[in-house]
């Protein structure tokens, strides 16, 4: 049975239905949520957000591989400072990713942020407590809300790959500005998080079909 959100949105979006019939429904609409219960879990996921920031997914994958291996496995707030700054620009981390990965192990380490407590709060408060931290931005919060956490009205107007797919789907002369992406997100809400994650899909749709 279609989930009732992704029913809902298709009859309020039908320019979606094609992207629907050819990719299906999106897996974080089901997201295993026990990670939440555990800290160094939730480490691992932001961790990964940093690392694939303004990266492919398969280049990602590679230094994703290089952590987990360098953390024998368990990438902890205590094992990413057993690696040190140098030991994370070893793996080919760039000094920024660097950074922003050994403070968030800083700070989780000290108790200055407690991420347990982080995934109890809603969405803005989330967002707002990651973009306080280095090297996180709107970009990253939103991905670890997507694909992290499951939540359903994610809209990510600053993605390349959205705004790309939007003008697509939308038959624009154009790529839309960001300001235009966030007013055009409106339409979607409360559950942008499908738009995002169907207008992504768009650039991975035969021509055929298209």
């Amino acid at each position: 049975m279609i989930d009732p959100d992704v029913e809902f949105f298709l009859r309020s979006h039908p320019e979606f239905e094609v992207l629907y019939n050819h990719f299906g429904v999106p897996g974080f609409l089901t997201p295993n949520l026990s990670f939440v219960t555990s800290s160094n879990d939730i480490f691992s996921s932001l961790v990964r957000t940093v690392v694939h920031q303004q990266l492919s997914g398969a280049v990602a994958s590679v230094f994703d591989k290089r952590i987990q291996e360098a953390a024998s496995g368990d990438v902890s707030p205590e094992k990413v400072l057993a690696l040190s700054f140098e030991g994370l620009r070893a793996l080919g981390l760039s000094n920024s990713k660097s950074r922003s990965i050994l403070e968030l192990a800083q700070k989780v380490s000290i108790g200055e942020l407690d991420l347990i407590e982080l995934v109890t709060l809603d969405e803005a408060a989330i967002s707002s407590s990651l973009c306080g931290l280095y090297g996180f931005g709107p970009w990253s919060a939103q991905m670890f809300l997507l694909f992290d956490l499951g939540k359903r009205n994610v809209w990510a107007p600053a993605d390349l790959g959205v705004r790309k797919g939007f003008r697509i789907l939308y038959s624009l002369d154009d790529l839309p500005s960001i300001p235009e992406m966030t007013k055009h997100g409106e339409r979607y809400s409360p559950l942008a998080s499908l738009a995002t994650w169907y207008l992504w899909r768009v650039l991975e749709l035969p021509k055929s079909i298209s």
